[in-house]
């Protein structure tokens, strides 16, 4: 499978990366939802909560249709009653207390019943844009409450006495004029017994309905509804917004599209960020990884005691042992333009010399190498004269002091030389006569669209090395030049991954200054 057709995935080893190279967008997308929670909470209504608490006592009247198994026990169904507190009629009296023009429904929407469990108690809870506001419209509604249901509880009961105090004062009237008659008749008479008999009567239903007032005005004396335990005050902060659970959510919401945006970022970013990146996206194995601070304002050649010059040892190591015996033409290819492909090309070539054979350095990205710069060698006829048929490789290539077994052939005086006589049969001539001088060939090319003339010399390479700066190269550019290595039939050894090569980097050639060697081929060494 090629690495263009190669699926994207996404391994869950790879997220840590994400999160270290996306972390500034997830703080600026985090920050940016907590500056919005506090902007909410600073110009959202302001709303507060006051409550008041009553006692509900019971009354004279039971109602005999009460549910046995309500929740609150007893001689009160508390359920019910806080329904009747939210009733229009209770708020129909609050709103007169309140002295409000809101409608009674508008009025009850702000208000919330809570009845403790086992308790004959209410809480009444009201809403509103002010705390003062909120305290007084709990005030009123407990108030209001109360009254409604002390006129509940006292108007069946006179409804029940004004009757009957009517019969008993028709009846006194009866039985004071039978006493007067049973006074005004003979003792023996008749009609003074029965006069006697119907007085008898009418004290006895005197009596009856003398007890039956009483009771009912003791039930009277108990229609008071109950009382206000707790007036409502003024509460200091507000209920809503609540920034106990604002600010955690906005930092919650915001950490979440953090993320989000950090992995969407990533997803479209391509350029290629670490060597496994490289590994993961192009399909080659990581044959040089070199760190980020092993680059810096500055490029020379490493030094076989340091880290960079281990690794390059390595890296030689592996391309010799991956070519055999015999003489081999290495490209090294640059899948982004920059000065970096030269620094891995002249690294490679000067260690295959140290730790091989020969070696010869053909710097074919004739516009942008730096690697004369690195041996301290000053540019001047080079493989643009050779191409043209101007010089030969005898007379351009130059051996840089301190680097023994190596030859380097610098760009050209004149690059645009070299855009008519890169031909077929010249790139061949050319590899071939390199084969002859020396074991290892190392030819630094670019592959980007406006370089990528010198890319055909890949067609008589052995093998390919395809560099790769952290940050800088795309995965497009990295497809794209395996693609056409590929087309040419060059065998692909794998990727070197170092950090980036910054732009305007100054070249440190090596101490002490190395004057020019002689010239390459022909006996002439």
């Amino acid at each position: 499978m090629t690495p263009a057709l190669r699926p994207d995935s996404f391994e869950l080893s790879h997220y840590p990366h994400v999160l270290r190279r996306r972390w500034p967008v997830m703080l600026w997308v985090t920050l940016i939802c907590l500056i919005g929670t506090v902007g909410y909470i600073v110009a959202a209504p302001k709303v507060y909560a006051a409550t008041a608490s009553v006692y509900v006592r019971p009354t004279g009247v039971v109602n005999a249709n009460r549910l046995l198994n309500t929740r609150t026990p007893g001689p009160v169904d508390l359920d019910t009653e806080a329904q009747i507190v939210t009733s229009g009629v209770v708020a129909t009296i609050a709103g007169q207390i309140l002295h409000s023009s809101l409608a009674p429904s508008a009025l009850a929407a702000a208000i919330s019943v809570s009845v403790p469990a086992s308790t004959f108690d209410m809480r009444i809870t009201c809403r509103a844009s002010t705390n003062t506001g909120a305290a007084a419209c709990a005030n009123a509604f407990a108030a209001a409450y109360l009254q409604h249901r002390s006129e509940a509880a006292a108007s069946p009961i006179q409804q029940q006495i004004g009757p009957l105090k009517s019969r008993i004062s028709a009846l006194q009237e009866t039985a004071a004029s039978l006493n007067t008659s049973v006074s005004s008749l003979p003792a023996n008479s008749a009609q003074r017994a029965d006069a006697q008999a119907q007085l008898g009567s009418v004290r006895r239903q005197l009596k009856s309905l003398t007890g039956q007032l009483s009771t009912l005005d003791a039930s009277a004396a108990q229609t008071g509804g109950g009382s206000i335990i707790t007036r409502a005050s003024p509460s200091s902060k507000p209920i809503s917004p609540e920034k106990s659970l604002v600010v955690p959510s906005g930092f919650a919401v915001g950490l979440v599209l953090g993320l989000i945006a950090a992995f969407v970022r990533d997803r479209r970013d391509k350029r290629i960020h670490t060597a496994r990146d490289a590994e993961r996206l192009l399909g080659l194995p990581v044959l040089l990884s070199l760190p980020a601070k092993s680059s810096g304002r500055q490029v020379s050649l490493a030094s076989p005691r340091s880290r960079t010059g281990a690794a390059f040892t390595e890296l030689a190591h592996d391309v010799a042992s991956s070519l055999g015996e015999g003489s081999h033409v290495v490209l090294v290819a640059g899948a982004s333009p920059g000065p970096a492909v030269s620094v891995v090309a002249a690294s490679l070539a000067a260690t295959l010399a140290r730790t091989h054979s020969e070696a010869v350095l053909v710097c074919a990205a004739l516009r942008d190498s730096v690697a004369p710069e690195l041996f301290g060698l000053a540019n001047g006829r080079g493989l643009a004269e050779v191409l043209a048929g101007l010089a030969t490789v005898g007379e351009v290539a130059r051996g840089p002091a301190g680097v023994p077994g190596l030859w380097v052939i610098p760009p050209g005086a004149d690059p645009s030389l070299a855009d008519d006589h890169l031909q077929h049969d010249t790139a061949q001539a050319l590899t071939a006569q390199l084969r002859r001088d020396a074991r290892f060939v190392v030819i630094e090319v670019q592959s980007g669209a406006d370089r990528a003339d010198t890319l055909a010399l890949a067609e008589f390479a052995d093998a390919a090395l395809l560099v790769v700066e952290t940050q800088r190269t795309t995965q497009t550019e990295g497809q794209a030049c395996i693609r056409r290595l590929r087309q040419m039939r060059t065998q692909l050894l794998g990727t070197a991954v170092l950090a980036p090569v910054p732009p305007g980097v100054t070249i440190r050639p090596p101490r002490p200054a190395q004057p020019q060697g002689a010239s390459l081929s022909g006996g002439s060494r």
